[in-house]
């Protein structure tokens, strides 16, 4: 929804803008021609995929004014300081999983190539998800299926990969193993292991807790004036926007806060016909106000 996110950063022109999200540098090259010469971007991106000439890093080295930094939400408040900034003008998230990470069977984020389970973000550290799945308990993994990804038959799954432990680090095996547990024959629109793998990487890479983080340090990161947009992909990450969206609103009167969206942005139809990925899409916006 480049459109729709950019409409936020329309008068940019020379401000200090954030995206946090840098990914293969998409937003990062709008935001960094909309902010210009007089401007700066300070990005973030801890999948060191961010980090090579054809994604982010290959539009940094276009902008001078452009800083890229291999580090997580958690870390951005701590950056700012380190960089002299106290506050910016603007924050772009977006929480999407990109289609190169996808795409590239050695990361183990998705089934549809084989390749080991891993799904970290940052491959350099952490446990990969195929060593998680063999420390969580079994009660733990139902929990975190569903609680995460709202896979109703989370206890089945969780059984399965456990009696069936040690299982091949196989993405293809464990697609298969999830298939034999809900029993499910037929589907019409997404695949019985979508939810798993969804919930396994979040858990992996504690997306949650990350992007809890972030919206914890909103009021840290904005200057007055200044617009945070966060774009989501599933109803977890947007619930857990939209409430924190609604506490900043009400922290003080008058508010300090206010929703520049009521309800969440959705992707348009030719969107979503171009990119069918687009169609769980919420965009959210919220803005400091000069008091």
């Amino acid at each position: 929804m480049p459109k729709e996110i950019m409409a936020y950063f329309s008068s940019a022109s020379g401000k200090t803008i954030i995206d946090a999200t840098a990914g293969g540098g998409g937003h990062l090259r709008l935001l960094a021609e909309q902010v210009g010469a007089h401007g700066r971007v300070i990005a973030f991106d801890q999948d060191p995929r961010a980090h090579q000439d054809d994604a982010a890093l290959g539009v940094a080295k276009l902008y001078p004014y452009i800083q890229l930094f291999h580090r997580p939400f958690s870390q951005v408040v701590t950056t700012l300081a380190d960089l002299g900034i106290n506050h910016v003008d603007g924050l772009l998230c977006d929480l999407g999983v990109s289609s190169h990470q996808l795409d590239d069977a050695s990361r183990g984020f998705s089934f549809m190539h084989d390749g080991p389970i891993d799904m970290r973000m940052n491959t350099s550290q952490g446990m990969s998800a195929y060593e998680w799945l063999e420390y969580t308990r079994e009660s733990d993994l139902a929990d975190t299926l569903f609680n995460l990804a709202g896979e109703r038959k989370s206890r089945q799954i969780a059984a399965k990969i456990k009696q069936s432990w040690p299982i091949e680090n196989s993405t293809l095996a464990l697609a298969k193993l999830v298939l034999s547990a809900v029993r499910q024959k037929q589907w019409s629109k997404i695949h019985p292991a979508t939810r798993t793998f969804q919930a396994l990487r979040m858990a992996v890479n504690a997306e949650l807790s990350e992007l809890e983080s972030l919206l914890n340090d909103v009021p840290k990161i904005l200057a007055p004036g200044g617009i945070a947009v966060f774009l989501s992909f599933h109803s977890v990450e947007d619930r857990l926007i939209k409430n924190r969206f609604r506490e900043l609103t009400r922290l003080s009167y008058p508010p300090s806060f206010s929703l520049l969206s009521k309800k969440p942005a959705t992707a348009s139809e030719d969107e979503i016909d171009a990119n069918r990925r687009s169609r769980s899409a919420k965009l959210r916006a919220i803005r400091r106000e000069i008091l």
